[in-house]
């Protein structure tokens, strides 16, 4: 990382957290997976850990993925987020979930993986090298003092930040569920491209099929969010967890 960078990471992180702390917000980041569900099995009774993250079928002892969460005044945590590290080196995004799509299904829903399937878009075609995978990412409504705050913004940014320093990823990318997506998701957490009708999970009960977009920052666009002043949009509308 070039010096610059250096201090455009210090400016942001220095920005993000004197937010943070507006909002009585502290971040905590962790590398055990077994912990990270604890404390999601307080804070979110009825999530499942995605099978990305899942300690089960994953071992990260070889910090290939960390956790953020964060926890208020009252020390309940309040937002979650995680990422892994993937490398298609040698190859690309789109043949590796070709082959791998159920890697990264919608957590708690039961699905006919025999009908599901993956689409790789013009962008998955052309990444390859170091990725980082996003996911986990919640909000907690709290009386409304996070969600519509625009929180979700900085948040977001901060994930993609710490994955610059612990890995140095060529791409991020994230799959996001249409009905999350067209509410404005991808564009209120910084996620500048997308492919459409990347997934299509189909679940056993017979409900009709959950379509996901590919969302994905190449690395010139990490830092060029890095860049951005941080601004609050508190207009944001309420919505549901990712």
């Amino acid at each position: 990382m070039t010096f610059q960078n250096m201090r455009m990471g210090e400016r942001f992180v220095a920005s993000s957290l004197r937010l943070f702390a507006s909002h009585d917000l502290t971040l905590r980041v962790g590398y055990d997976f077994d912990q990270y569900r604890a404390i999601l099995r307080d804070a979110r009774p009825n999530h499942q850990v995605g099978v990305p993250f899942d300690p089960d079928l994953n071992d990260f002892s070889d910090g290939s993925a960390f956790w953020i969460i964060g926890i208020n005044s009252t020390g309940h945590v309040v937002h979650s987020q995680a990422l892994r590290l993937l490398d298609v080196t040698g190859s690309t995004l789109a043949s590796h979930l070709k082959a791998n799509f159920t890697d990264f299904p919608p957590p708690s829903i039961a699905l006919d993986l025999d009908r599901s399937c993956y689409q790789a878009g013009p962008g998955a075609q052309r990444m390859t090298g170091r990725m980082a995978y996003h996911g986990e990412f919640w909000i907690a409504d709290a009386d409304g003092a996070y969600r519509g705050s625009g929180l979700s913004t900085v948040l977001s940014r901060y994930g993609f930040w710490m994955a610059t320093q612990h890995w140095d990823p060529d791409h991020i990318f994230a799959f996001i569920l249409n009905q999350v997506h067209f509410k404005g998701l991808a564009a209120r957490t910084g996620w500048m491209h997308t492919d459409p009708a990347a997934l299509h999970w189909y679940p056993r009960d017979g409900r009709p099929p959950f379509e996901t977009v590919m969302a994905y920052l190449h690395r010139e666009d990490i830092d060029y969010l890095l860049r951005l002043p941080i601004t609050v949009d508190k207009t944001e509308p309420a919505k549901k967890a990712a």
